[in-house]
């Protein structure tokens, strides 16, 4: 009987194996599923059990995590413990190839294969403390659950689901804007150690780089405890909720909004306003908010904002209003299109990148043609372009 840890992930595969008397054939195929599914190899067994723990997420582990250390002695908690430290060690011999089962595709995973593996290695044979030992310290320094494992989230029904394919993009893929990217960087590295930082907005010119830069931004700082999660302005009353539940979470969460604006009659934006600043309960420093926007004050302004016939009594205090969002976000980043060199270095770069043999004067009189057939002078256009080159070339 389980006390504390009886949130068990997946539980069919306990239960198959300890039943696999029963059936041997559900059993293995449980377990080879899983390995399949979650891109796990080598002993399935051992390696659900640690699976078990990592997503068991109960109020013991939830106070490890705030703490970072034990909570106490409790025989309730130790009775657990010992339940799945004898699971660990079962001899299940007779689960044939899930005792060492080979994947020959990609993880689907491969952080959560790698912490797994990390875990099994702090265990040494038949030693209890080892174990557990192991297993705590996961606690205290990974946290648990999702968090652990996953760069990306979502808000689904007021509750965070991860994202389990993020693009593994770098600064590398983003051609120029070296400033940008500085900015950026320096501000988040700033995030993450604790010192003061800025929230940040991204505005510009469509395709120029700003949603890849914060995709960039979540691979290179994943390892350092940095987290998305992505909202989109329809759940703007439900972000407050969701930033309560990271105040005490070991990680560094930017709260994403993309292409964000808001049309004269869409009030959403008070929300956010409130969470950024100005809100009874500050927001927690493990917290930040990041947007991308193709306006760089957010809200639409319209000629009426200036002065008409009918005009609003109070009409410096109405663009007060729709510009005072936007002066939220202490850290506003620009990207422009390109200037016609700039774009023709970027295809070159691009070229190179994609093994493109192409003699510069036609490689740049293409490019040149294809810009003014779409009309921007962008990454974005210039990655479509290269992206046809390679088609033309395969073909």
């Amino acid at each position: 009987m389980l006390y504390i840890f009886n949130n068990i992930k997946r539980k069919e595969i306990l239960d198959s194996v300890i039943n696999i008397d029963d059936d041997k054939v559900k059993a293995i195929s449980n377990l080879i599923n899983f390995g399949i599914e979650e891109g796990l190899d080598g002993n399935l067994w051992k390696k659900y059990i640690i699976y078990t723990f990592i997503f068991n997420d109960n109020s013991y582990t939830r106070a490890i995590e705030r703490n970072k250390n034990d909570i106490g002695y409790s025989s309730y908690v130790d009775s657990d413990f010992h339940y799945f430290y004898e699971l660990y060690n079962m001899d299940i011999l007779s689960l044939g190839e899930a005792c060492n089962f080979k994947i020959t595709s990609d993880r689907a995973n491969k952080y959560l294969g790698e912490l797994i593996d990390e875990i099994i290695s702090k265990i040494i044979d038949n030693d209890y403390d080892s174990f557990k030992n192991a297993i705590l310290d996961f606690y205290k320094n990974k946290g648990l659950s999702y968090m652990a494992i996953y760069k990306a989230f979502r808000v689904d029904d007021g509750k965070l689901k991860p994202i389990t394919n993020v693009l593994n993009v770098t600064f590398d893929d983003l051609i120029g804007y070296d400033m940008q990217k500085e900015l950026l960087c320096d501000n988040t590295e700033c995030f993450i150690e604790g010192k003061p930082f800025n929230n940040v907005l991204l505005y510009g010119d469509s395709g120029t780089g700003k949603s890849t830069s914060i995709k960039a931004l979540i691979n290179k700082y994943f390892d350092k405890g940095l987290r998305i999660i992505e909202v989109y302005k329809h759940q703007m009353e439900e972000i407050s909720k969701i930033i309560h539940t990271l105040r005490e979470r070991p990680y560094y969460y930017i709260i994403y909004m993309d292409d964000l604006s808001f049309e004269e009659n869409e009030v959403e934006y008070k929300y956010l306003k409130s969470i950024i600043e100005g809100g009874i309960e500050p927001k927690p420093d493990n917290v930040s908010v990041y947007a991308t926007s193709n306006r760089r004050h957010l809200i639409k302004e319209t000629f009426k904002d200036n002065g008409t016939i009918d005009d609003d009594l109070n009409r410096n205090e109405t663009q007060a209003e729709k510009l005072s969002l936007a002066y939220r976000f202490g850290l506003q980043i620009y990207y422009s299109n390109l200037s016609p060199m700039e774009f023709k270095k970027m295809v070159k770069a691009l070229a190179i990148v994609n093994n493109i043999n192409i003699d510069d004067e036609t490689l740049y009189m293409e490019a040149n043609r294809w810009q003014l057939r779409y009309g921007s002078l962008s990454g974005r256009c210039a990655t479509q372009f290269v992206s046809y080159l390679i088609n033309k070339v395969v073909k």
